[in-house]
């Protein structure tokens, strides 16, 4: 049987498709190869263990969610700034479910611990970006300059994932979510 080459993009979405659906403990390389209608030995061309590829697709997830928001950062518009990390924070939003994952790696490899380190310090970064925006829509008179940064951070974070009961595409719950925000729930009539 001939080895089926396997795409990096295409690797890293049925690992978080498997991740997501069925967690850390569902996640094995026989589940996955059948995903990707692989042989599994073909997986381990790749990754030696199943930690090993759930950090490489967790660092990926990272370096796609910095890179997304760095653009946001040189957006001039401080509304589009708002609307724009609003759409990615919600893009994004499966995050949480990811890092929950991390103190279950089994591996003690140099990979997991700084995964470990990064993922902490990608936090940090993340925060300290959407604290950016944040001041620089009070600053540009989008946002009310007396309402604590911290809570419209802790806000944004906390308002992002869309119960499931809600059958409503991302960008509509984006778009709701951004009219509360700014528009506030009462009428204007």
């Amino acid at each position: 049987m001939s080895r089926k080459k396997i795409q990096s993009v295409e690797l890293m979405r049925a690992t978080e498709k498997l991740l997501l659906e069925q967690g850390y403990g569902g996640f094995n390389f026989s589940t996955l190869s059948k995903i990707l209608n692989v042989g599994r030995t073909t997986l381990y061309e790749y990754y030696a263990t199943k930690d090993d590829l759930i950090v490489a697709y967790m660092n990926q997830l990272m370096k796609d969610y910095k890179s997304d928001l760095k653009v946001i950062i040189y957006e001039k518009d401080a509304e589009n700034q708002l609307v724009q990390l609003i759409e990615l924070m919600i893009k994004y939003s499966h995050i949480h479910n990811i890092i929950k994952i991390i103190p279950l790696l089994q591996s003690e490899s140099k990979a997991v611990k700084k995964l470990e380190k990064d993922f902490v310090k990608d936090h940090l970064y993340i925060i300290e970006a959407i604290t950016t925006i944040i001041n620089n829509g009070k600053k540009e008179t989008v946002i009310r300059k007396e309402i604590p940064t911290d809570v419209l951070v802790s806000l944004l974070f906390n308002t992002i994932n869309k119960p499931t009961s809600i059958k409503m595409d991302n960008a509509s719950w984006a778009k709701w979510v951004w009219e509360i925000l700014y528009l506030g729930v009462s009428s204007h009539d």
